[in-house]
């Protein structure tokens, strides 16, 4: 993989990527620079390519390594851009403190973005069209600023973010949210009616610390607007990475994983989160009935790992049912 650079006052821009791997690491330094920046519309295809074609011919090109590439090896062409629909997910240095306007214009097929707290300076448009992302992996600074907010407002589908904090480690689930345009007929204005409990929660951040409490406090209105596989995903992120959760919040979502247990076992089935299975096993010691119904199900899913699980709860629940009997 090759990336096309220009040096800058602060350090490196890279302007494009070169390759066939669809998974993206960009390097943190190039020539012993850092590498501050990334350029306009780098991973779009609508990439003005006079400019491109200039960049090429004055530009230098590095290594994933951030060594300089050499003279003699040959130099990558325009159509072998990793941009547009060719990629899938981008990892951005920690050094990384501005993204370019529309920087990830239409690349419709990103799913996964890691990056920094340093970085934030997000410029106009640079997730428009990102209608696939799925997971953020973001480490804010000491003080938890970052461009999460930023990031999150342009793309309003379901998105995972994987939050960390020096030591600390959270996961949020943002429901997504859409924007309609109603005509007021007799008023002779159009309104704009957001549906769905997504904005609500992007707007959950103070300057550009993400608010957790408030974050938390707005779980009543996703468990009224969202659909219940978005809920416990919300829930299980939260209880299981329990960064900064206080007892109230702490009651909501215990509260709501008990009623929804064998859904919310699925979907760490599903995910092949077994530490977690067994942590909310261990936890919540579902009726020997339940442990029973989710046995089946993972039998049925040929799930060895969550049958194992199942099995060992069940022993045990057998176990102190005799000692109740005995006694």
């Amino acid at each position: 993989m090759r990336f096309l650079y220009e040096e800058t006052a602060a350090g490196i821009r890279i302007l494009r990527c070169f390759g066939e791997d669809p998974s993206v690491m960009l390097p943190e330094t190039v020539a012993g620079r850092p590498v501050t920046e990334l350029g306009a519309y780098a991973f779009s295809d609508h990439i003005d390519q006079r400019e491109l074609e200039t960049a090429m011919q004055k530009g230098r090109f590095c290594r994933e390594d951030g060594e300089p590439a050499r003279e003699t090896e040959e130099m990558p062409e325009k159509r072998t851009a990793v941009s547009g629909e060719a990629i899938r997910e981008v990892i951005l240095p920690e050094t990384l403190k501005k993204i370019g306007r529309y920087a990830f214009y239409n690349c419709r097929k990103l799913t996964q973005l890691a990056l920094g707290g340093a970085c934030m300076d997000v410029g106009a448009g640079a997730f428009t069209g990102c209608h696939q992302v799925e997971e953020i992996r973001i480490t804010v600074l000491p003080d938890g600023s970052s461009a999460l907010r930023e990031i999150l407002t342009e793309l309003p589908e379901t998105i995972r973010v994987d939050w960390k904090k020096e030591n600390l480690q959270g996961v949020f689930w943002f429901p997504e949210f859409f924007e309609e345009g109603v005509e007021n007929t007799p008023a002779r204005i159009l309104e704009n009616h957001i549906h769905g409990s997504g904005l609500r929660y992007r707007n959950c951040f103070v300057r550009k610390n993400l608010n957790i409490r408030e974050y938390d406090e707005l779980f009543p209105y996703a468990r009224a607007w969202e659909e219940e596989g978005v809920v416990l995903k919300m829930a299980l992120g939260r209880l299981l990475n329990p960064v900064e959760l206080g007892e109230k919040a702490e009651e909501q979502y215990f509260s709501h994983i008990q009623e929804h247990f064998a859904e919310a076992a699925w979907i760490l089935m599903l995910s092949g989160e077994y530490a977690n299975l067994g942590t909310l096993l261990a936890r919540l010691k579902p009726e020997k009935a339940l442990l029973e119904k989710l046995l089946v199900m993972a039998q049925e899913q040929k799930d060895t790992e969550a049958v194992s699980l199942f099995m060992d709860h069940l022993h045990k629940h057998t176990k102190v049912q005799r000692k109740v009997f005995e006694l």
